[in-house]
């Protein structure tokens, strides 16, 4: 697999069906393209040979937007409120297939779903999202999350870079910021406050050759939030999310995404990670992941 500058390669894409958004044509109006991913998104659970879950999660972003301009929806006065990624399985380094389809068109909101199979047909991945039509708002415009300082006042996030080392993480950039009034310590010897703020980015492009649009910028790191303020020790416990939601109330811009990210974890192997995402002019969304729980079979490191 060559060593690009981005995520995937784009080989071939292709539509069929008409383009306008009504009740009567949704049903023919599919999207299919394919992509070929590069060591850039390879993950750390399982010792490799599968995608961590930002770079698909990237992918549906890009196929999601790509549909809905594809179908007829306007992408300037009109953006995706939500986006869903369902991890139905471990995502081969090898080429994929992505297929959307409108479900539910309209004027106001439309429903878009993007699939990612493999050359067999397997299902690996299922992401949907909500269009909405824009309005001016800007007389309403509030948030209830906390201010964070921004990544300038970070240092590099060598505890989370540097155990969680993969083709993935390592073309990433992640900075915390500790919070002094939380700094907790817990009885693991990772030597660090459980809560930080973290700001996370990365430069490569999720498709050679095309520019990311904000939402696809988000998706490309916000799934490390799952890894962030763990209070578990990794050498004994896993808690891989099964699925990812992030809801934006604001359009983020710029390069970076904050994090504040806190885990849940409840009595019978489910948890959940709730996280605030940020741009460095405020609170854009959350994202909120399912987790699965599993004792480590042969303790790591």
């Amino acid at each position: 697999m060559a060593q690009e500058s981005s995520l995937n390669n784009s080989p071939h894409a292709a539509t069929s069906g008409a383009a306008a958004p009504d009740a009567a044509n949704q049903a023919e109006q599919v999207l299919t393209a394919t992509f070929l991913p590069t060591v850039h998104t390879e993950s750390p659970w399982g010792g490799g040979g599968f995608q961590h879950g930002s770079p698909p999660a990237a992918l549906v972003a890009v196929n999601l937007e790509a549909a809905a301009k594809q179908f007829g929806l306007d992408m300037v006065h009109g953006r995706f409120s939500r986006m869903t990624v369902e991890l139905l399985g471990p995502v081969p380094l090898s080429e994929l297939t992505c297929t959307s389809r409108l479900l539910r068109g309209g004027k106001r909101i439309s429903y878009i779903e993007t699939v990612i199979t493999d050359a067999d047909g397997r299902e690996f991945i299922r992401g949907t999202g909500w269009w909405i039509k824009s309005d001016s708002t800007v007389d309403l415009v509030r948030h209830v999350a906390e201010d964070i300082p921004g990544p300038e006042h970070g240092v590099r996030a060598e505890q989370f870079t540097e155990f969680w080392r993969s083709g993935y993480i390592d073309s990433i950039d992640v900075v915390q910021i500790d919070r002094p009034e939380q700094a907790i310590k817990h009885h693991w010897d990772f030597d660090s406050p459980i809560h930080h703020v973290y700001w996370s980015r990365s430069n490569l492009p999720v498709v050679l050759g095309e520019e990311d649009s904000p939402w696809v910028r988000l998706m490309k790191t916000v799934d490390i939030s799952n890894g962030l303020n763990q209070i578990l020790d990794p050498r004994e416990w896993t808690w891989m999310n099964v699925d990812m939601t992030v809801y934006l109330h604001a359009v983020p811009d710029g390069e970076w995404v904050g994090h504040v990210s806190e885990a849940n974890y409840g009595p019978d192997g489910v948890g959940t990670t709730v996280t605030r995402i940020y741009d460095e002019r405020g609170p854009v969304g959350t994202v909120n992941q399912g987790l699965l729980l599993a004792r480590v079979r042969e303790p790591r490191g």
